[in-house]
């Protein structure tokens, strides 16, 4: 590859410095009403037995609070990226209830994907004594820590149900604002990340498949 894409001056271009200073930009706090509705929808959704793969935008109804999600999911398709929201209290609710309640949230911004090979459609990152150099092992089940990276998917959410004693914190950083430095910088380097890299399945390997897949870091 000889050409590389422009410089992308973008809203999903930022500097974590700069949002430092307005978290209200990128921060959504459930009204009452909100969190009145999300209760609602799970008590239907728990009562009537529905499994957590049938939950929909459709059958979990959330009419206040959707024009909301809508927003949001605008926001984190074709604008900055991310968003912090607030205003649940998870002490209040069984681990049932809040994956419903989490869930329910997530069907307004889009489509439930298995998230490990045992094909669970919530997964827990929690420390099960394993680690890293068990090429078996996935990160999110041990202690240690997990460098920037992406998931295979569109749209990734994290709902924290025990905050750890230490450590535990979440990092973003804007990929675009990371493609402009090295397009300034080193673009020789920068067209390497457009070929195709080697990744570890992590044990987690499809019938007939090899034991990583091919994965370029930047594409157009």
């Amino acid at each position: 590859m000889t050409d590389l894409p422009p410089r992308q001056d973008i809203s999903a271009a930022w500097l974590g410095r700069d949002l430092a200073k307005h978290p209200e930009t990128w921060s959504i706090t459930l009204s009452p009403d909100h969190v009145a509705e999300l209760e609602r929808a799970m008590a239907e959704a728990v009562s009537g037995g529905m499994q957590m793969s049938d939950i929909t935008d459709d059958n979990f109804t959330l009419p206040s609070l959707a024009p909301v999600l809508t927003a949001l999911r605008h926001e984190l398709v074709h604008g900055r990226g991310f968003a912090l929201v607030r205003g649940l209290d998870v002490d209040s609710y069984t681990e049932q209830e809040i994956a419903v309640i989490f869930f329910g949230l997530g069907s307004y911004i889009g489509h439930g994907r298995s998230q490990n090979a045992a094909g669970d459609i919530l997964g827990h990152v929690r420390d099960i004594g394993a680690k890293a150099s068990d090429t078996n092992a996935r990160i999110y089940q041990t202690n240690e820590r997990q460098t920037f990276h992406t998931d295979s998917c569109d749209v990734a959410g994290l709902l924290c149900l025990q905050q750890a004693k230490s450590g535990g914190e979440s990092m973003l950083v804007s990929a675009i604002s990371i493609y402009n430095a090295l397009l300034e910088q080193c673009p020789d380097l920068l067209r390497t990340l457009f070929d195709a890299i080697a990744t570890d399945r992590r044990g987690e390997i499809p019938q007939g498949m090899q034991p990583f897949f091919e994965i370029p870091v930047f594409t157009w």
